[in-house]
């Protein structure tokens, strides 16, 4: 497998996709860019590497295509008005994690301050953006941390009538280099179990 990046438009967090949506759009870019030969995969296929139902992928597949996202092949069709990207890693999808940690995770990495690797969207801002309830994006919130593609620090601060608040949690992006490690020690240890 080769350490590469495939981009998105950041334009993607305006076309108010599901989780779902957003996954199987994602994948099939990964899809794209790493196949010369782009040929779509079936509902059954991406329902699988995405841990959704095959009726789930077959229902966002048709509404990607409704809304101009997809061509007649399964290509995507990325209408972005600005020029700005922001990368997600090929090994994404080989990960086990799900179509909705998937979307939390980059919607991570798109806030993420490159020089830092770091960002800290409240989760609020981070269940509007996604589309999902903020207990299911703490949920996967607590699933990448555990899975280590990211890092959870509590911030607080202090008003200006000196009472201490929690502030929002800084994340941190590790390498997904630690998060293929991790996935595979655990592969590991469910053999010799």
């Amino acid at each position: 497998m080769n350490r590469c990046r495939f981009s998105i438009p950041n334009d993607i967090w305006k076309w108010n996709l599901k989780p779902q949506g957003f996954a199987i759009l994602a994948y099939l870019c990964y899809l794209r860019v790493l196949c010369k030969n782009f040929i779509a995969p079936s509902a059954d296929e991406i329902a699988s590497r995405l841990h959704m139902s095959k009726d789930m992928a077959a229902e966002q597949l048709s509404e990607l295509n409704h809304r101009g996202l997809l061509n007649q092949n399964r290509m995507p069709v990325l209408k972005s008005t600005g020029k700005n990207f922001f990368s997600l890693p090929n090994e994404l999808f080989f990960l086990n994690i799900g179509h909705g940690a998937i979307t939390v995770y980059a919607y991570l990495l798109y806030c993420e301050d490159r020089r830092t690797h770091q960002c800290h969207p409240s989760y609020r801002t981070i269940s509007g953006a996604v589309h999902l309830t903020v207990s299911t994006v703490m949920k996967h919130i607590t699933k990448l941390a555990d899975r280590q593609f990211i890092t959870v620090e509590n911030t607080s601060y202090i008003d200006r009538h000196g009472m201490k608040w929690n502030g929002n949690n800084l994340y941190t992006i590790l390498p997904i280099q630690m998060a293929m490690d991790y996935c595979y020690q655990q592969q590991l240890l469910r053999l010799e179990a």
